[in-house]
């Protein structure tokens, strides 16, 4: 064995290049033992010279698309990631929505409302007596006008076969636009059932028979004043409405808001009714609200400061009726 080494040494000692192999294995074999006893987050805290080079790096300007690169030095590898679910597109905020200033609530209300212009003429105080017909039924009624300085009281009285109907009566003040009601009532032998309260110092509209309150607009009327404020309207300006043309009033339910009234003016007829012959009378028509309320067709006599003399109300489940002109002593 002996023999052995020293002929293995002179072998080396004789081939100077295979020592400094030798060497340099034994010295990269400690430098990795060294080496592999440093902490890993000593190694993390230490910058390496590629890292060094990244971060002087200019950051590129952003792209086309709209999208900022991502500074260099923020960057993570890339990494093969799992499949996800896809994310929808986000939607685009919804521009506000534009609604113009005068477009009525067509599915939760009624058309807004007008005012009547301020130049009316009223009718001179008097009493008109009619035929009355309802259901193939015959009777009268009598409607009586009474305007004061500053106030008016109407009223509408009516029998039918023999036996009387409710009466129906406005009251209230007298303004620059004409009626202005302050109570609505139907009456029953001289006993109020039914009313409708105008409390203008509020501006609402009340009802006996329920809670409800609603907005009192300007120039609205009750189901009996229209007939004399349509009449002062015409007969202020009679020319501003041709046929062809059209009127606006609101008028209050008796127990519901306020609704825009329409009367299209048609014509002028020549009516011989059981009263009177009536020369030029002015044709207007109303159209249904509703399904329950039915069309109104009036006429206006220009001699009696546009009075309706004629007047037809077809509403829905023969509820509807007429009246015709008569003279007082005239049995139907």
């Amino acid at each position: 064995m002996r023999l052995e080494f020293f002929t293995t040494q002179r072998w080396l000692l004789a081939r100077p290049w295979l020592l400094a192999l030798a060497a340099s294995l034994g010295a990269h074999a400690w430098l990795m033992q060294a080496g592999s006893s440093t902490p890993r987050s000593a190694e993390r805290a230490t910058p390496g010279i590629a890292t060094v080079r990244m971060l002087n790096q200019k950051v590129p300007a952003p792209v086309a698309s709209g999208m900022t690169a991502e500074p260099a030095a923020t960057r993570r590898p890339d990494r093969p990631r799992r499949p996800g679910p896809a994310m929808p597109a986000e939607a685009p905020a919804a521009a506000p929505e534009s609604r113009p200033e005068s477009a009525p609530d067509s599915a939760t209300g009624p058309a807004p409302v007008q005012a009547p212009p301020a130049s009316v003429r009223l009718a001179a105080p008097g009493e008109w007596h009619y035929i009355l017909l309802q259901n193939g039924q015959y009777g009268r009624a009598r409607l009586n006008w009474q305007p004061g300085e500053r106030d008016y009281s109407l009223l509408l009285e009516r029998e039918l076969d023999g036996r009387p109907l409710p009466a129906w009566k406005s009251q209230g003040q007298l303004d620059a636009q004409g009626l202005s009601p302050d109570r609505y009532v139907q009456q029953r032998r001289g006993r109020d059932m039914v009313a409708t309260n105008f409390r203008r110092e509020e501006g609402l509209i009340s009802f006996s028979a329920s809670s409800e309150e609603v907005p009192l607009p300007a120039g609205v009327q009750d189901r009996l004043s229209w007939w004399i404020q349509l009449a002062a309207m015409i007969e202020a300006a009679p020319e501003r409405y041709p046929p062809g043309s059209e009127l606006r009033l609101p008028v209050v339910a008796l127990r519901g808001e306020a609704r825009e009234w329409r009367f299209e003016v048609l014509d002028q007829q020549t009516l011989e009714l059981p009263g009177a012959s009536i020369a030029r009378a002015l044709h207007l028509r109303r159209a249904a609200l509703g399904p329950y309320s039915g069309d109104i067709e009036v006429w206006l006599d220009p001699a009696r400061g546009h009075i309706p003399v004629q007047l037809i109300m077809d509403l829905p489940d023969d509820r509807g009726w007429q009246m015709q002109l008569s003279a007082p002593a005239e049995k139907p």
